[in-house]
């Protein structure tokens, strides 16, 4: 019985560890083109765009900026659902197409999250 207690226990953190990997994933694959998006690799994004740490430590809605990133300038131009319509063909062709799906706006949070604990938030 203590056993199965210990499984069914753990299984939410290892749920939540799973969703913030995911979430690193699409951050490294999508978002690390303007951000630096961890800790370990601060040699990406652009210098003019804060990286996931200073968003993180800088901003007291840090969470439901992560959370509402994609209806924020400039990712509207940039980011779209897998079901939405097409993205407007008058855009700069600079501009990158990133695809997502719904759930990863939580892995990406939950990616934020992860981060948030690292550094004491």
């Amino acid at each position: 019985m203590l056993a199965m207690l210990a499984a069914l226990s753990a299984h939410p953190v290892l749920a939540a560890d799973d969703l913030a990997a995911r979430g690193e994933e699409i951050a490294e694959l999508h978002c690390s083109r303007c951000h630096v998006v961890s800790p370990e690799n601060r040699m990406t994004g652009i210098s003019s765009t804060p990286s996931f740490m200073i968003l993180i430590s800088a901003l007291p809605d840090w969470h439901e900026r992560f959370a509402s990133f994609y209806a924020r300038l400039p990712h509207p131009a940039h980011v779209r659902f897998e079901d939405d319509a097409p993205r407007p063909e008058d855009l700069p062709a600079t501009t990158k197409e990133v695809i997502l799906k719904v759930e990863d706006i939580d892995a990406i949070v939950a990616y934020a999250e992860k981060l948030a604990a690292e550094d004491g938030h």
